[in-house]
């Protein structure tokens, strides 16, 4: 079973307990503004381990390690908008804003897919006025590569490469 750790956290593969979390945070505006549309828990789950089952990689639970709570969510899969490379994603929970967070977890699953995954090219993608997402992109080494319309968002599509 894949577990990437950190420092400080645990990135580990979802459990039906998680679905708890996701629904905390499908009601949570803020957590939602710049993500598609809010489904339960449990279908979000099911989404991950379809992903998982069809790709043998996929967005993993952030796990506080001290504690063991669930903080948030990251890792690489395939977007809709953009499945050439896989996109490196995160969300964390609001109450957990503000600690690098997503920057840490953000790391782990670039190295992870850059790595032991073996791709030459990862993507990050967000809408221009998700500035904390994309500074979290530089930090990681990101560079936008381009724009694309696509449904009802106008998306940000940023790019880092494997370095020999």
């Amino acid at each position: 079973m894949t577990v990437l750790e950190t420092e400080r956290l645990a990135l580990r593969r979802f459990r039906d307990e998680d679905a708890i979390a996701f629904d905390r945070w499908a009601d949570n505006d803020e957590f939602q503004r710049h993500l598609g549309p809010r489904a339960p828990g449990r279908d979000n789950i099911a989404r991950h381990d379809a992903h998982w089952a069809k790709h043998g990689f996929g967005i993993m639970a952030i796990e506080w390690r001290e504690t063991g709570e669930i903080v948030g969510r990251c890792g690489p899969q395939y977007h809709r908008a953009w499945p050439d490379d896989p996109e490196v994603g995160w969300g964390v929970d609001p109450d957990w804003w503000g600690r690098g967070i997503a920057t840490e977890a953000g790391r782990a699953a670039v190295d992870w897919a850059l790595g032991d995954l073996g791709f030459e090219r990862v993507v990050s993608i967000t809408t221009e006025e998700n500035v904390p997402s994309r500074r979290v992109m530089e930090k990681l080494g990101f560079r936008l590569h381009t724009q694309l319309d696509w449904e009802r968002w106008h998306l940000w599509i940023h790019a880092l490469d494997r370095t020999p």
